[in-house]
């Protein structure tokens, strides 16, 4: 991928004048901590105000300043267990940096409350936990890349027998963080914290409050990332290779799919140049990213495109796939199959002859036609 579309910088750029929280949550091996201290160092870099709290009982803030000994140059905030102190004048006057908070509790459960008393007090918007097994997995031991606030309620309301009482109690936590004003938590492992933060696919679990997700048309602001995910869906194999032209064109006629306002969970376009005649609009580039199944992002985004279609003065919209299950797709949402002739003469004018005779083909009536 061109260096103008390192997911990484995009990232840096949504957190980049804010601040996030770490919160260690038990004991890690000494070797993954250079890992998190160089996520910490490249958002310090990128003016990222990092706070990282640490149980003052198990010795790990010995190993985080270790590694971050060349570039702390704040003092260790120490948190007694007694009290929950107003928050340090450094933590919110200083922009940018990497601020250490040892709380000095018993034990993890009583870690985990003060947390919540933290977050709360403090007024904490995003709370990143750094836990030995990672993500929230499902019976199968699936990852969970997602949990709105939803069906985090029902988790903790009805806990499912494959959950431990240590994870049970770690649930109920996250879901008091959120009912406390925290917007989001993630929760994965040290060693995968940059892929977490920094890539579309992440590697843990992504709690948020704010569950909905608004479809909506890209802002210039949004292009960059908008082609980061397209190209992510090239190479994933479910999207038609395009050139940068090609990805402007659908930059300007396109929508996207966000969570929680300004996570790009999905994208998609509408094409009607050379269509005229048949007052068709075409479906292109409609990826939606694997951490969200389950929210509903393809079925949004086809949606928006139907009334996008109706508002245009369209009689239809047609869609052409290699994959089998964006096939399905297109059915369950009111496609209907048909042949190669029904699709407008336009759309295979220089089209790849073997991708044709493969490609499925659906039209949808707008007018219940």
């Amino acid at each position: 991928m061109d260096h103008f579309f390192s997911e990484k910088e995009f990232f840096l750029e949504i957190f980049r004048g804010k601040t996030l929280c770490f919160s260690l949550l038990d004991q890690e091996s000494p070797r993954e901590f250079p890992v998190f201290a160089a996520a910490l160092k490249e958002m310090a870099a990128a003016d990222v105000r990092s706070v990282v709290f640490v149980h003052g009982g198990d010795g790990q803030w010995h190993d985080l300043q270790r590694c971050l000994a060349s570039e702390q140059t704040f003092p260790w905030i120490r948190i007694p267990a007694e009290v929950v102190p107003n928050l340090p004048v450094d933590l919110w006057k200083k922009k940018t940096g990497i601020f250490p908070v040892m709380v000095e509790v018993p034990h993890p459960g009583t870690f985990l409350e003060k947390m919540v008393q933290l977050a709360r007090k403090w007024r904490i918007s995003r709370m990143m936990l750094i836990e030995r097994n990672g993500g929230l997995r499902d019976e199968k031991g699936h990852l969970v890349n997602f949990v709105n606030f939803q069906k985090l309620s029902e988790l903790t309301r009805h806990t499912p027998v494959s959950l431990s009482p240590v994870r049970d109690e770690l649930l109920r936590a996250i879901h008091a963080l959120l009912s406390h004003g925290v917007a989001a938590v993630g929760l994965c492992r040290m060693a995968e914290l940059q892929r977490e933060l920094f890539t579309y696919e992440g590697s843990g679990t992504f709690f948020s409050c704010k569950h909905y997700c608004e479809v909506r048309l890209f802002a210039w602001d949004d292009f960059p990332r908008v082609a980061a995910l397209i190209h992510q869906g090239v190479r994933e194999g479910y999207l038609l290779p395009r050139s940068e032209e090609q990805i402007s064109k659908i930059l300007l006629n396109g929508f996207g799919a966000f969570i929680s306002e300004h996570h790009l969970a999905g994208v998609c376009g509408l094409f009607t140049e050379g269509y005229d005649e048949e007052k068709a609009g075409e479906v292109v580039a409609l990826y939606a990213l694997t951490r969200y199944q389950g929210e509903g992002i393809g079925v949004r985004l086809v949606q928006k495109l139907k009334e996008e279609g109706v508002a245009k003065g369209l009689e239809w919209l047609f869609a052409c796939t290699q994959q089998p299950r964006v096939m399905d797709f297109f059915q369950r949402q009111g496609f209907i199959p048909v042949d190669h002739s029904r699709i407008p003469k336009a759309k295979w004018c220089g089209y790849d002859p073997e991708r044709k005779r493969t490609a499925g083909c659906f039209m949808f009536p707008l007018h219940g036609g």
